[in-house]
């Protein structure tokens, strides 16, 4: 059955929000607005257990009481659509006033729950097991009409508030992953307010006569609700995991940036080694498919002996800046920046003016150009150090700077550099030109 598998996927994703945000309480229990949303999701994660149909039967067959699993899973809803408003209004609010409103929260709510339950035991739910239409099938049960508009007011009640609080809260807050999960839950309320609205229209219409959304009301409230759960889920913990996510993100950027820039770093810290507080380690290691495990397990040993070896030698600097691949980017950055300084007595405005022609032959234009013709100085400046041949240059040139001192920009313009010094044919021909004219010179 369709509903036992989509419960089953409901039930795995607020549990696992449930657990996700139990841990944080577990760290400060004291934390109200913790011990709110924990409340809530494990409320809303329940009745997708009690209310799926294969489970739905068993309860009541375990408790010995007909349907008494729409019982427990509309007071499970009701108490946490109770705690999904006080949690806004604990968002907010002004201090002043968030315990009188959590008062008239919990008041209203507990006299609800009371109702629901009275209500309940005073009809008769024990003609058949309607683990799916029940609302239908016993909208006109006397007390039963009644314990379902009480169930369908709250609920209404609770989504309107939700959509009010979340969208005016989501305009005010600055927090880019609290105002997106605010959003969310927006419109997680607004799914909600499908559900409740059919299942009211439906029971209304059926106090006087059959009601053409009794199918509406089986069918599409249900997965209107299951929608309205998920968005809550997602919505309400976003702000936790979403942190981590853009952190992520920054991290890739910067790794991959940093894997781009360290060709051209590499080459000017060989080059002037002066520069650069961490030198770049040889990587001479040869291995095949047949050596590698041995390699591995002898890396790994001599790693750790290492380390130890180097105790008495640790540099908290040092250390600090191997965890911080940001700031090694940005020390990527001036590092090149300052092996670029140096190079300037060996830099060649011819080789500037070959790379300009080759480049614009291939159709480049602007920063493109620009970035493979500053990448190409460095290279034929590099050869050329390397060869011993200083040029006679009475005014170097300067290296191309668009980011106007700015080091994120400063980043980006030599992450363009470098992928241009490693990859553009332009530059390893002009290169390999000043190799043969340095060696036709020389002969």
């Amino acid at each position: 059955m369709l509903q036992n598998v989509v419960y089953a996927i409901l039930a795995l994703i607020t549990w696992s929000a449930f657990a996700y945000k139990f841990r944080d309480l577990i760290k400060d229990w004291t934390n109200r607005e913790l011990r709110l949303l924990c409340l809530a999701i494990a409320t809303f994660a329940l009745p997708f257990v009690t209310a799926s149909p294969w489970l739905y039967v068993r309860i009541d067959a375990a408790l010995g009481y007909p349907n008494i699993a729409t019982l427990i899973t509309y007071v499970a809803v009701a108490i946490c659509l109770a705690s999904f408003v006080a949690l806004l209004v604990s968002w907010s609010s002004a201090q002043s006033k968030i315990r009188l409103r959590h008062r008239v929260i919990v008041a209203y709510s507990v006299t609800t729950i009371l109702s629901m339950i009275v209500l309940f035991l005073l009809g008769d739910v024990a003609e058949a097991e309607r683990p799916i239409d029940f609302d239908v099938f016993y909208a006109r049960t006397p007390y039963i009409t009644g314990f379902l508009l009480v169930y369908f007011t709250l609920f209404t009640v609770s989504m309107t508030g939700l959509v009010r609080l979340c969208w005016r809260y989501a305009k005010a807050v600055d927090a880019p992953w609290l105002r997106r999960g605010l959003r969310t839950v927006t419109i997680g309320a607004g799914f909600g307010l499908g559900y409740s609205v059919l299942k009211t229209a439906s029971l209304v219409w059926g106090l006087f006569g059959d009601s053409p959304l009794a199918v509406a009301s089986n069918d599409i409230a249900p997965m209107s609700a299951s929608v309205a759960a998920a968005a809550f889920s997602i919505g309400f913990t976003m702000p936790a995991w979403g942190v981590g996510v853009s952190r992520g993100r920054e991290f890739a950027l910067d790794y991959r940036a940093y894997r781009q820039l360290y060709p051209l770093w590499r080459d000017m810290a060989y080059a002037f080694p002066e520069i650069v507080l961490l030198a770049p380690a040889p990587r001479q290691t040869r291995w095949s498919i047949r050596t590698l495990p041995r390699l591995l397990r002898r890396q790994v040993i001599e790693v750790r002996d290492g380390r130890l070896a180097l105790r008495p030698h640790d540099d908290a600097e040092v250390e600090h800046t191997a965890r911080d691949l940001r700031l090694l980017r940005h020390r990527q950055v001036v590092e090149i920046r300052d092996g670029q300084l140096s190079l300037r007595p060996h830099y060649d405005g011819e080789v500037a003016e070959t790379a300009r022609v080759l480049g614009e032959a291939r159709g480049l234009t602007g920063d493109d150009l620009e970035a493979v013709v500053e990448a190409a100085q460095i290279a034929a400046a590099l050869h050329a150090r390397a060869a011993g041949a200083d040029q006679d240059i009475s005014q170097p040139l300067l290296p191309h700077d668009p980011a106007g001192g700015d080091i994120l920009r400063e980043a980006d313009w030599l992450t363009r550099v470098a992928e241009a010094y490693r990859k553009s044919p332009v530059v390893a021909t002009v290169v390999a030109t000043t190799q043969r004219t340095s060696a036709a010179a020389a002969a």
